[in-house]
């Protein structure tokens, strides 16, 4: 990148302070690097301070205007409903780019929602967090949602899923602007993984049926994270939840939208990408995984991630 690059942050009242601070301090941090890269701007709609969702209150530099150069970065928060409302705000989001296709819009979290409330994500592939994931579809139907993506670029329109995956997508921008090796040394800065790139899974179902709150299901969920080795048939689980076969089926499926076999079958990946992310050897990752064996873990992977073991770990095992 030969010019120095402006990225304007929206500010709005109940933002989340991590979506802004995540991808601001990554963008700071690559000035650090080398010669100064990004200036950061910070912008609200009036031009006036805001309180974010934790109570924090943040300046605003000024007010978001169309003529303003750059890029303009979206990020989520609670705030995004009432944000949704604003016409005004629709509009400039909506018209960023009409001067300049080189402007980027780069949205973080259910910061997505306002980019497809402005129309640009229509007929467009996109993520946003997956707790939003109904609500996105519901409201805008004609956008490809693909929350199980860490983070989503289509052309000069970019969206992340959550919070941490909005720091994963600023690192891909600063590769992209800067090279790998700035990149790589803002990682390090950071202390976060340079290559979780966008395909990797949110894996949301897993982490919400962790704090189920069916103590029955619960029970059973806890096991099959203390033992994912041991011979699980749908009998089985059945026997550790207190239910039969069919009810525990048609509850599980109803919490999580697999069935329990499935469910564990997809726990067992997410375990093995975890310490293959930490690199730990295939072999051991099978172990610990719960696995009987690499062709078992290898018609799993290409199931629930779309790849293989092998491109998996190349792709994503921590290179230190």
């Amino acid at each position: 990148m030969d010019k120095l690059r402006c990225i304007n942050i929206l500010l709005f009242n109940n933002v989340n302070i991590l979506d802004v601070a995540g991808p601001a301090q990554a963008f700071s941090s690559a000035n650090d690097s080398a010669q100064e890269r990004y200036r950061l701007r910070y912008v609200s709609v009036d031009g006036a301070a805001v309180t974010s969702s934790c109570g924090l209150k943040l300046s605003a530099d000024a007010i978001i205007s169309e003529e303003a150069i750059g890029d303009l970065l979206i990020p989520g928060g609670g705030g995004v409903d009432l944000a949704l409302q604003d016409q005004h705000l629709r509009h400039l989001i909506q018209n960023w780019q009409n001067t300049d296709f080189d402007r980027r819009v780069i949205s973080i979290c259910s910061g997505a929602m306002l980019v497809a409330n402005a129309g640009l994500l229509d007929g467009r592939k996109a993520t946003t967090h997956w707790r939003r994931g109904q609500q996105a579809r519901r409201q805008f139907p004609a956008v490809l949602w693909s929350t199980d993506e860490l983070y989503h670029i289509d052309g000069s329109i970019f969206t992340s899923a959550g919070v941490t995956s909005g720091i994963d997508l600023s690192l891909e921008i600063i590769r992209r602007d800067c090279g790998s090796e700035i990149a790589l040394s803002v990682a390090r800065e950071l202390v976060v993984y340079l290559k979780r790139s966008g395909g990797q899974s949110q894996f949301a179902d897993l982490l919400e049926a962790q704090f189920s709150s069916d103590p029955e299901l619960s029970r059973l969920i806890t096991a099959l994270h203390q033992e994912p080795g041991l011979n699980w048939t749908l009998e089985r689980m059945a026997d550790v939840a207190g239910m039969t076969p069919r009810t525990l089926s048609r509850r599980f499926s109803t919490m999580t939208g697999y069935s329990p076999v499935k469910f564990l079958e997809r726990y067992r990946v997410k375990r093995a990408a975890d310490v293959i992310s930490n690199g730990v050897s295939v072999g051991k990752s099978i172990d610990l995984s719960g696995f009987n064996d690499f062709q078992q873990m290898q018609r799993a992977f290409k199931r629930h991630l779309g790849t293989t073991v092998g491109s998996y770990q190349q792709k994503f095992a921590n290179p230190d």
